[in-house]
């Protein structure tokens, strides 16, 4: 068993392709494996059938198996790559992924770019490393990249957001993810990362898709169901330690998301040490 997940390692590769000198063209040419490319740097153009596809730095390709395609470097630039190449695709994720047939085409801000590359260099290493469970690992980072480029295409289709608006919404999400058991303040954050409230709720939403508001409630929300899990929390205890105002409102947002209220939800998910159903009060 354990061989045989060592094998499936094998059927992804990470490809850094050296740069290619201005005008370097390569005929069209087809693999056996799905394809995933970065544009690291320079410009491309990239010929599939009839029709031709201009790629610059920051853009991603998606070529399905079996397509043929070719590529000539900018005559000016020159271009470079970074390739993930995969056997294995649910049919539902290829259509999506194939949003300019029959290829995909995406455009990644620079934070994003940096998120692409180090799910790269971690897939390398674990195809590399001959870590145990790698094959898990890898099927899970390349989900994560898939994600990363459906994200990206679902972002564009809304208001545009400049890369630098980008690396102030992630500022204020490493500051959630880091205090959210503290009194946060929207008001508060925004003037944090240097925005107004309603600019920084704005951009928030159109980034995340959710108000930080909401995002942050719905993060300590999560976090309530793990110590809901442990006996030695009352719902009290649970409420305050995560920063609502009130065991009320813990319990009113807890059952707006879960349909249970505090008690309701550790009655029905978590078991005491004789093995019976834990039941509390508040």
């Amino acid at each position: 068993m354990a061989r045989a997940l060592s094998q499936q390692v094998y059927e992804y590769a990470v490809i850094l392709e050296p740069p290619y000198p201005p005008g370097w063209s390569i005929s069209p040419h087809r693999h056996t494996q799905h394809e995933v490319g970065l544009v690291r740097m320079g410009e491309c153009t990239i010929r599939v059938g009839e029709q031709l596809f201009r790629f610059r730095s920051g853009d991603v390709f998606f070529f399905p198996r079996g397509v043929p395609h070719g590529f000539t470097a900018d005559a000016s630039s020159g271009v470079a790559f970074v390739v993930v190449q995969f056997l294995e695709l649910e049919r539902d994720l290829l259509r999506q992924l194939r949003n300019a047939p029959p290829i995909g085409r995406f455009s990644l801000f620079e934070l994003e770019v940096s998120l692409f590359l180090d799910i790269c260099h971690k897939l390398q290493r674990e195809i590399a490393g001959g870590l145990p469970f790698a094959s898990i690992q890898c099927k899970a980072l390349l989900s994560e990249l898939l994600v990363l480029l459906l994200r990206s295409a679902s972002r564009n289709i809304g208001p545009y957001v400049s890369p630098h608006q980008g690396r102030v919404v992630e500022k204020a999400l490493q500051i959630i993810h880091s205090r959210y058991q503290d009194d946060i303040r929207i008001q508060d954050l925004a003037h944090e990362v240097g925005l107004s409230p309603q600019h920084f709720r704005e951009l928030f939403k159109r980034y995340v898709g959710v108000s930080p508001k909401k995002y942050l409630v719905t993060l300590r929300l999560q976090r309530s169901k793990c110590m809901l899990l442990h006996s030695e929390y009352s719902v009290t205890d649970v409420a305050l330690r995560l920063g609502f105002g009130s065991v009320q409102q813990f319990s009113k947002a807890f059952r707006k998301l879960t349909g249970l209220s505090p008690i309701e939800w550790r009655k029905a998910h978590a078991f005491e040490e004789s093995g019976s159903f834990l039941s509390s009060s508040v």
